[in-house]
């Protein structure tokens, strides 16, 4: 009769049959306290994820086939975006578009001046600068004025002496009185006088586009508080964009003084900026036009009063048998400049004693 099987005795450990209970996971093979992931090399990966690094702690993502997340591209993870968005750059503070041009802050630009009740402008401030800054580059200012003021009137002789040189009749008259002497000329225009004349035209409104870019460039120049010398006002810049606004500006002020006086005064006071806004930052005729309207628009009565004064400062140096206009000119055109930077926040140098 066959006895049956004991139970081992205390201290055996000769494992149980096949198929019954797991063999205990061999000694440090447990996972730490705190749970997954754990340390490497210390809890065997199920089956099919061996060779797969464990991902770097807080690296998660979609989970793989073997139940690990996959590992991250080599370097890591891309850094977080900027503030602002994916890929691009934080804006400039205060959200201005335009770009950094000269002695200008990184502000401003079309649709990003400042509103109505920043920067004001002080009239007797801005003469004083104006005065200042024409008396300390008074050579730097007068030359170049009298040297397209020359070129001007020399194109205009020509295309006058041309047209009336081709008219089909004109008549000459010479007379002497007890009063002093007489002449009179008189020409009646043909088809080849208003070809010259056109023609004429427009070689002088490029000539002027060009002059204005290079002369309101060099006045940019002393706002930013650089050394200019002569050369620097026969430097022309944005001359295409400066003559396309022009066209504008000029068909549209054309067009409002035909309807009344006082549309054609309007359009003039809210494009007034325009030329020195595509001088400074390089706008295109379009922008620089409604740069002008916005600087205008939200400071209206401070560029009223700015436009008067110019004017008046025109007219007067006019009154002085035209010579004036070599001071007026220089004097109103940094006026122009200095009301503009402070109106958009821009340079302004300071004063020099």
């Amino acid at each position: 009769m066959t006895n049956p099987p004991q139970p081992p005795e205390d201290g055996d450990n000769t494992p149980p049959p096949q198929g019954s209970y797991p063999p205990p996971p061999p000694q440090g093979a447990y996972p730490p306290p705190g749970g997954y992931p754990p340390p490497q090399g210390s809890y065997p990966p199920p089956p099919g994820s061996y060779g797969s690094p464990p991902p770097p702690q807080g690296g998660y993502g979609p989970p793989s086939q073997s139940g690990y997340p996959p590992p991250p591209p080599q370097g890591g993870y891309p850094p977080p975006p900027p503030q602002g968005g994916y890929g691009s750059p934080p804006p400039p503070q205060g959200g201005y578009g335009y770009p950094q041009q000269g002695g200008y802050p990184q502000q401003g630009g079309y649709g990003g001046y400042p509103p109505a009740g920043g920067p004001q402008v002080d009239i007797g401030e801005a003469f004083s600068w104006s005065w200042n800054k024409f008396s300390k580059n008074a050579v730097t200012l007068i030359v170049p004025t009298l040297v397209y003021a020359v070129v001007l009137a020399v194109i205009y002789g020509i295309v006058t002496f041309g047209a009336g040189a081709l008219s089909p009749t004109s008549t000459t008259s010479y007379g002497s009185s007890d009063s002093g002497f007489s002449y009179s000329y008189d020409a009646g225009f043909g088809v080849a006088s208003i070809i010259v004349l056109i023609i004429g035209w427009l070689v002088l409104f490029v000539a002027g586009g060009a002059i204005a870019s290079a002369y309101y460039g060099g006045v940019l120049d002393i706002a930013n508080g650089q050394s200019v010398e002569i050369g620097t006002f026969f430097k022309p810049r944005n001359v295409g964009s400066v003559l396309i606004a022009s066209v504008l500006v000029g068909i549209a002020t054309s067009i409002g003084s035909l309807l009344c006086v006082i549309p054609g005064l309007v359009i003039a006071i809210f494009t007034i900026f325009t030329t020195v806004s595509i001088v400074d930052r390089g706008l295109s005729p379009v922008d620089g036009i409604k740069a002008s309207i916005d600087i205008v628009k939200s400071n209206f009565l401070q560029v009223l009063l700015a436009w008067l004064i110019i004017g008046v400062i025109v007219t007067v140096g006019a009154l002085v048998c035209g010579v004036g206009l070599l001071v007026a000119g220089p004097v109103a055109a940094l006026f122009l400049v200095q009301t503009y930077r402070k109106l958009t926040g821009g340079t302004v140098a300071p004063l020099t004693p």
